[in-house]
């Protein structure tokens, strides 16, 4: 049986293949199969196409479909139901806004997008980002506390001293052999972050009152109505203990300074029993909120309750409030804002 003509023109142009073959192997007419290659995790030619990713031996499209995450937007609603429209200048960044998502760990992410939970260099809260775009092109599937080899091997993209590492709101955040999370400097973000250790700097508990950050369990030791005590870090007010052996405080969770300009959420605003209205509840003051913050948005003339947040879940009705961006004084933040 004779190999046709289609046969023979394949074989004809396999020499000019072979020679373009350094890392991809092209195959003519797109339904014989997808684009081979072997350099995992690059990203353009000669490994694959402009646009493509090489991941498990084949060249994947990584053009972004849209209202995807880190796709162009210009306004929250150009994005999927739990995103929001970022504009990098927020936090000193540069290019066009793209769309993004409040997250506690990577895992909240998108790994078909390669998407990990990414921290600003000045804190704030985390924000779903396609790796690449943020300085870590090589993503896997490890999760925080698992053994890896290269950043490719971790879901979050960062492998430190051969472990996974990644960023947390809370201990539930964090793998059993890791427990605690815990204030760090440098390990998943370049500046102060929260992130999943296995041993704790110190001993001290939840509003114990201390010196410095290395005597609380949780790494982070902050003034508290006049008092420096051990706190923790938080999602929003309603994740907060109560302070113990305090029967007429709560506690809400707010952004606190650290290391310089940068800031974490923290369960550190001590307030009255009183203040109970929840987000969304219209205010005239502060001290009325469970969360002590009554903010108005541009363009509407009534004050409401918000919180800070980590995602739409903790802004209570999420059918009309969303975990947003703000510009907050020398750092930024997540809170609850209108959708």
């Amino acid at each position: 049986m004779g190999l046709g003509v289609a046969g023979w023109r394949l074989l004809h142009v396999l020499p000019a293949l072979a020679a373009l073959g350094a890392g991809c192997e092209i195959l003519v007419d797109g339904e014989l199969g997808p684009v081979l290659c072997t350099a995992e995790g690059a990203v353009g030619p000669p490994a694959c196409p402009e646009g493509a990713l090489c991941r498990d031996g084949a060249c994947v499209d990584m053009q972004l479909p849209e209202r995807a995450l880190g796709a162009p937007c210009v306004e929250h609603t150009d994005c999927g139901t739990l995103d929001f429209c970022l504009d990098p200048t927020l936090f000193d960044g540069e290019g066009p806004s793209v769309c993004a998502r409040a997250c506690c760990s990577s895992s909240d992410c998108e790994p078909v997008r390669d998407a990990v939970c990414w921290i600003p260099d000045r804190g704030g809260g985390g924000l779903c980002r396609i790796g690449r775009d943020v300085g870590r092109p090589e993503v896997g599937e490890g999760l925080s506390g698992d053994r890896c080899d290269a950043p490719r091997d971790c879901r979050s993209g960062i492998c430190s001293e051969g472990t996974c590492v990644d960023a947390c709101c809370s201990d539930t955040n964090c793998a059993a052999d890791r427990p605690a999370c815990q204030l760090t400097t440098a390990l998943v973000s370049s500046g102060p972050a929260w992130a999943c250790q296995p041993e704790s700097p110190g001993s001290l508990g939840y509003f114990e009152a201390c010196v410095e950050d290395a005597d609380c369990s949780s790494g982070l030791c902050t003034e508290i109505d006049g008092i420096d005590r051990c706190t923790i870090s938080c999602c929003g007010t309603e994740t907060c203990p109560a302070p113990p052996g305090d029967l007429t405080s709560n506690v809400a969770c707010t952004e606190v300074t650290t290391g310089g300009r940068a800031t974490v959420r923290a369960c550190a605003k001590l307030l009255r029993e009183s203040s109970f209205a929840a987000v969304g509840v219209p205010c005239a003051t502060d001290t009325s909120c469970r969360s002590g913050m009554c903010v108005k948005v541009p363009g509407q003339e009534q004050e409401f309750c918000s919180d800070v947040c980590c995602g739409d879940a903790s802004c209570g009705d999420a059918s009309r409030f969303g975990c947003r961006p703000y510009s907050a004084g020398p750092s930024w933040a997540l809170r609850c804002e209108p959708k």
